[in-house]
């Protein structure tokens, strides 16, 4: 496994232009509170859950820079949507603050994919061409344009005047479609697999992190197939098992969902393909008593969803397709 390090921010060499207050990045951007329901009514608006990163654009004089949800700068790393945004003339014309998600797209499940948006992230010096990993920016919204700061205004003013600044669509960069009818979207989430649905009250001003009734967020369940790459070990029996995703990168720990006859069939598998220790693990896991295995076991997990640093959040283990038994 290895590590997937820490975020660090990247800095122009040239001084940029004095930006207008309106451009002034939210610390935390405005958050949607998870629900588990579709808000009803004319009041809402409804949007597709993007499962990727969120990332904000300023846009000032023909120069464009990227942030990260805790303001580090992504504008090198995520250079195919910086160099799409730089080349938009109605940005290039003024100063604009935009707020959205980069992506990136599974090409055999036609969805976004967050582990491959992290994936593309820890590309910073390849060639996401090569790579295969291209970022998409998804854009829900506009907080500034020229000395205007937006924020005040209501969420549905807000995404007219975001259509009409970004009206066409292109690979790397498109607005965000808005829905009224958010039973349906949801239907259509369910049936093609898509991550959720996050609901927008028309009137919301944006204000910072979650301090506020305005936007929720209704979400699936997160399923995947991954490896046990190990157990955790309590006295001497298996805890939990270690989970990496297809790449091998560490994704968390899951204990619910095994049983006694599992456990023994973890020992029974690490007595034959035990390992002295992994290659690269996160530091948190250094000091824990686990058991590696070299020859990792495929296994399907569910979880509430990725955290930002890309671990599942209360994992439940579902199968181990080797062990041939679903697990209750």
């Amino acid at each position: 496994m290895i590590n997937a390090g820490s975020d660090e921010s990247v800095r122009h060499s040239e001084e940029a232009p004095p930006l207008p207050a309106s451009l002034a990045l939210p610390s935390p951007p405005m958050s949607p509170l998870l629900v588990d329901r579709i808000p009803e009514g004319a009041d809402w608006l409804h949007q597709l859950k993007w499962d990727g990163v969120r990332i904000m654009a300023q846009c000032h004089c023909g120069q464009v820079r990227l942030f990260s949800k805790r303001l580090l700068e992504k504008t090198a790393i995520f250079g195919e949507v910086t160099a799409t945004l730089e080349r938009c003339a109605a940005l290039a014309r003024q100063s604009v603050l935009l707020d959205g998600e980069v992506v990136v797209f599974d090409p055999m499940l036609n969805r976004p994919s967050f582990p491959l948006v992290l994936q593309r992230e820890r590309t910073r010096s390849l060639n996401p061409r090569h790579a295969g990993l291209h970022a998409t920016y998804v854009v829900f919204d506009v907080l500034g344009i020229g000395e205007q700061d937006l924020r005040p205004l209501p969420y549905e003013e807000r995404h007219h005047m975001l259509t009409g600044l970004l009206p066409e669509k292109s690979d790397h960069c498109f607005v965000a479609d808005a829905f009224s009818d958010g039973a349906s979207l949801w239907e259509w989430v369910k049936q093609h697999e898509w991550e959720g649905v996050v609901s927008k009250r028309k009137a919301s001003p944006y204000v910072s992190g979650k301090q506020h009734r305005d936007w929720y967020k209704n979400k699936k369940d997160v399923q995947l197939d991954g490896w046990a790459v190990g157990f955790m070990l309590n006295g001497k029996r298996p805890a939990s098992v270690v989970l990496a995703d297809e790449q091998l990168q560490y994704i968390g720990k899951a204990s619910i969902g095994l049983d006694e006859t599992h456990r023994q069939l973890l020992l029974a598998w690490a007595a034959q393909y035990e390992a002295p220790a992994a290659g690269s693990i996160p530091a948190s896991l250094k000091r824990e008593p686990i058991v590696w295995f070299r020859q990792p076991i495929p296994i399907r997990v569910s979880a509430l969803e990725y955290t930002p640093g890309g671990q599942l959040r209360h994992p439940r283990v579902l199968l181990f397709p080797l062990l041939e038994r679903p697990l209750q």
